[in-house]
């Protein structure tokens, strides 16, 4: 009688799957092609589950915790979240905020046809901002990241959704206002620098205060990047004063 051999190859997905859920592995989906396959293509739920197997291992975790650790893996996405919102419910609302990861803002390519409200990773944002249950994001988390990736890829809608988020251009000594200034974009340099009213009131409009303070040296990268509409927008419209080496490579 002849009797097949059985290997791990040869089990079925659910058997597989537990295994995973049990090994709790980095390895193992990458093992081969096949592995590969078979973890990719496994339901959101499967993933929630072995994402928080990772995150909480023996201990208990903090909300905001499971959430920032959680959306550092790549699998994490919308509909994963969804199932690990539905799997945390029962625990108690976290106080400290969630830190948006890096991961989401690192890869930033420009579309051919321009960047819109609707792309990645915009409709994730919505998703963790608008949930109630979900822990307050910080928008500010490694420095204020997010901003300058999103000013550094011209990404306006992104740009703009985290400026109404409360962004701080003012993290990293203004590196994202320098990026802006740096690319020549006087449309984005304005746009982290200018608060916009949000609704249009009658009669005389108050004058609201710009987000952060302009100062010299952000005059002299304008002028060594021969960003000339800047040059002009800094020095005249916001008064800012050039020290004399800036000054003296000016042109008007």
């Amino acid at each position: 009688m002849f009797f097949q051999a059985i290997g791990i190859y040869s089990l079925p997905v659910e058997l597989l799957y537990e295994l995973e859920l049990y090994a709790l592995s980095e390895s193992l989906p990458i093992a081969s092609r096949h592995f590969n396959d078979v973890y990719k293509q496994a339901s959101p739920f499967f993933h929630a589950r072995y994402i928080l197997g990772r995150v909480l291992g023996n201990h208990e975790a903090v909300l905001s915790e499971i959430y920032t650790k959680a959306l550092r893996y790549p699998i994490c996405t919308q509909k994963v979240l969804e199932a690990i919102r539905t799997l945390v419910q029962d625990l108690q609302p976290s106080k400290s905020a969630l830190q948006l990861p890096r991961r989401l803002f690192k890869s930033l390519t420009p579309p051919v046809s321009g960047w819109t409200k609707d792309d990645y990773p915009i409709p994730l944002l919505r998703y963790l901002y608008h949930t109630s249950d979900i822990p307050t994001v910080n928008t500010n988390a490694n420095e204020g990241y997010a901003l300058t990736r999103a000013v550094h890829a011209k990404f306006k809608p992104l740009v703009e959704f985290l400026l109404a988020h409360h962004a701080s251009p003012r993290s990293r000594d203004c590196l994202a206002v320098k990026v802006a200034i740096r690319q020549k974009n006087l449309e984005m340099v304005k746009l982290l620098v200018e608060r916009q009213e949000s609704k249009k009131k009658k009669g005389k409009r108050r004058k609201i205060e710009d987000r952060l303070s302009l100062d010299s040296d952000m005059l002299k990268i304008a002028v060594m990047a021969n960003a000339h509409d800047i040059v002009e927008y800094l020095y005249r419209e916001k008064k800012i004063l050039p020290d004399m080496l800036t000054l003296k490579k000016m042109t008007f």
